[in-house]
């Protein structure tokens, strides 16, 4: 799930440039760049990678340093003239996939980190979510509340307990399987906490995220396994889209709301179909939109900007 932070952490840790010191990768599909300005980069991060924070240099061995981000990271610099390894300005959960925000430039990121901080970043996510249509008791909801961080777990809190912070996170059901306890849903993040949209879905909805198995159970019900092959140790939810404010350099009208979208895993779909659930073609497809208006197959002149995403095989 996406955390925010402060102006001032641009140059401390969501500024720590990413680097084969900090980000490792499990093998297996690397990201890939799907939309690229002169200022920021968006990646579809795949499931298994840390994108934020640091390692331990003696403890992660010589495989780190050949992480597949690391050398995805080399080729942006290379095809892009990055002069820099570009700023984290927000995270995903390991487990999450989906649209990642990198800053090519420090000033960049803290612009960005500014608009986190003031809620200006839109993001949005889906999520299969273990629960039928009968789990719901409307069509969609907001969640309001506060969350209490305790030993590296998250629960659900009071607002008076000390150390707690308000979570809000708008839900709606897009479709619900009739062969198998598994709903889609579509998740608006209002706070960035940390497991926020996990622990909302778990305890609040009491519909955990397929394949949680921290705040639910990791192995799926046998409705789905009889029908799809869910693979181990695999979260889905994905950060489908995320939402923010460029720049133009002249112009009546310099600021503009760009809005990238980031096409599903190819697994996340096929579970989607084996289970008869209707996908909404944006999700699918992704793409860049600019003020609610997709741009089909042409530059972003503003920021010098491209849209370089192609859709999940499945």
């Amino acid at each position: 799930m996406a955390g925010k932070y402060g102006a001032k952490k641009a140059l401390g840790q969501a500024g720590r440039a990413i680097t084969s010191s900090n980000v490792l990768a499990r093998p297996g599909k690397p990201p890939s760049a799907l939309y690229v300005d002169r200022g920021v980069i968006v990646l579809n991060k795949p499931p298994g990678l840390v994108s934020q924070g640091s390692l331990n240099t003696k403890s992660a061995g010589p495989s780190r340093a050949r992480s597949e981000l690391h050398f995805v990271i080399d080729g942006l610099r290379r095809k892009y003239g990055v002069e820099s390894d570009p700023f984290p300005v927000h995270r995903l959960d390991k487990g999450t996939t989906g649209a990642l925000i990198l800053a090519r430039t420090i000033s960049l990121a803290r612009e960005l980190s500014q608009q986190f901080r003031t809620h200006a970043v839109e993001k949005t996510y889906l999520a299969l979510v273990r629960g039928g249509a009968k789990t719901f008791p409307t069509k969609e909801g907001l969640i309001s509340g506060a969350l209490s961080f305790e030993n590296g777990r998250v629960r659900i809190g009071a607002e008076t307990e000390p150390g707690s912070k308000p979570a809000r996170t708008a839900w709606e059901v897009l479709a619900s399987s009739d062969v198998a306890p598994l709903s889609l849903l579509r998740l608006h993040l209002h706070t960035g906490l940390k497991h926020q949209l996990r622990v909302h879905m778990a305890h609040v909805l009491k519909a955990p995220v397929l394949g949680d198995g921290f705040y639910g159970s990791a192995v799926p019900a046998e409705q789905i396994l009889a029908r799809s092959r869910v693979p181990a140790d695999r979260l889905f939810l994905h950060s489908s889209s995320i939402s923010f404010w460029r720049y133009r350099r002249e112009g009546p009208r310099k600021r503009f709301r760009l809005t990238v979208t980031a096409p599903l895993p190819a697994d996340f779909t096929v579970i989607c179909r084996d289970m008869r659930m209707q996908l909404p073609e944006d999700a699918v497809r992704g793409g860049v939109f600019v003020d609610g208006v997709r741009i089909e197959g042409e530059e972003i002149p503003d920021v010098e900007g491209r849209w370089l995403g192609e859709p999940s095989s499945s």
